[in-house]
């Protein structure tokens, strides 16, 4: 792998212990502040509505400009909005504290991933982003159950750490990562160049121009709903359903514990499995084990309590459960970034991949609206179910589209060592 993707393998692990900590909780904190579950779904979708104007500016600054100063303005504008939930504390403050967090995150990841695409070359990319999700997932075996521990004395510390580590993370990324912007030949005139750069596209035109991407992108929804209400929502269900235990042995921080360990595991070799055959049935077969998972979750948590199940006979059996929802998300997270990175062209990935983003922000704004409104009804069990279904109708469409793409497009090429530019 490059130095880029190893630096940011790095970086990744250090910031993913931090939110790590945070995460499992934020949910239970924004209850505990607001006046009901469907105003902290509305809080958490203030996000991904805000991460659209982030999108659309992200990946097309990160194809003119570069990928490394878009990465480094969006962590240190990040750290700066870690530090806001420290010291503000109204639904309000959070309604604007959520949609800078949105902006800044939305503005990172199209450049980001467009660097991966890069300095990789396409039958290295699965793996290449496999590693990236490793790095992260280091973090998240072990930062719930240090945030677990902390939380019980202090919520701001968590806050503390998290703004500090985002912060560390763009020092490393201004000192240490090399600018991977493909060089493009020589014009006549630089006003030729600066006429081409106005040119380029924005997100919603190539999403619109390439009926291809739109599909994957309108498919995507559904299982980016399915990991924004899983990673956020979850421990809200677990609240609801399992009264017959105190909310401190709520599970969720331990699932996801697990989930990380299980990554940092197996993401790799799974990735590298993944990597040598089709996407498409790669993708099929991670969303079918993703929607399995939260059909499970969705009942599980029902049958516990009115069976008055105890504490180790659940976690024993939602570990399992867990198991099988994070082999689907080892799957066909890593191959989905690999599937934009192949169809995009070389000059646009940027903007590909910051378009590709637009089913996080509908996903991660519809989802928390919904299944606020359904878990202030005790529905959770509804919404999870058909979640399930959705992802695996969504790995159906995903087959389909693969052999679209391998009649249509050419993988893109990696750009040659000595075009690389400090």
């Amino acid at each position: 792998m490059d130095r880029n993707v190893w630096i940011r393998f790095t970086g990744e692990a250090i910031n993913g212990i931090a939110f790590m900590m945070l995460m499992p909780f934020f949910a239970l904190y924004l209850k505990d502040k607001v006046d009901s579950l469907w105003l902290v779904g509305v809080v958490m979708a203030v996000a991904p509505i805000a991460s659209v104007v982030g999108t659309m500016l992200g990946g097309k600054l990160a194809d003119v400009y570069g990928r490394k100063p878009i990465m480094v303005i969006s962590m240190f504008g990040n750290s700066i909005v870690m530090l806001g939930f420290v010291f503000f504390d109204t639904f309000i403050a959070f309604i604007f504290l959520s949609a800078f967090m949105g902006f800044f995150n939305s503005l990172f990841h199209p450049a980001a991933s467009a660097m991966v695409a890069d300095v990789t070359a396409p039958d290295k990319r699965t793996e290449a982003f496999g590693l990236l999700r490793l790095g992260h997932n280091v973090g998240a075996a072990v930062g719930p159950l240090i945030g677990a521990s902390i939380i019980v004395f202090s919520k701001s510390v968590i806050f503390l750490i998290a703004a500090g580590s985002v912060f560390i993370y763009s020092l490393i990324v201004a000192l240490f990562i090399y600018e991977s912007l493909p060089k493009r030949e020589r014009k006549d005139s630089l006003i030729q160049d600066e006429q081409e750069k106005e040119n380029l596209p924005s997100p919603l035109q190539v999403l619109f121009k390439d009926k291809l991407l739109l599909v994957f992108v309108l498919t995507g929804v559904v299982i980016s709903m399915s990991f924004s209400q899983t990673e956020g929502m979850l421990p809200l269900h677990f609240d609801n359903e399992l009264k017959h235990i105190p909310s401190e042995k709520n599970p969720f921080p331990f699932l996801m514990a697990f989930n990380g360990l299980l990554v940092v595991l197996f993401q790799f070799p799974i990735s590298s499995w993944a990597g040598r055959k089709k996407i498409g049935s790669v993708m099929l077969l991670g969303a079918f084990l993703f929607g399995l998972g939260q059909i499970a979750i969705a009942w599980f948590p029902y049958m516990f309590y009115t069976q008055k199940s105890e504490y180790l006979t659940m976690m024993i059996i939602l570990l399992a459960v867990y198991g099988v929802y994070t082999l689907g998300e080892m799957l066909i997270s890593p191959v989905q970034m690999t599937f934009i990175s192949n169809i995009a062209p070389e000059h646009l990935r940027g903007t590909y991949m910051g378009a590709s983003g637009l089913q996080w922000i509908l996903g991660g704004a519809i989802g928390p609206l919904v299944s606020g409104y359904l878990l202030d009804r005790s529905l959770g069990n509804v919404m999870f179910t058909m979640l399930g279904i959705g992802c695996m109708a969504a790995g159906l469409v995903y087959v389909l589209i693969d052999k679209m793409a391998s009649r249509t497009s050419a993988p893109s090429s990696v750009i040659p060592e000595q075009e690389k530019t400090f």
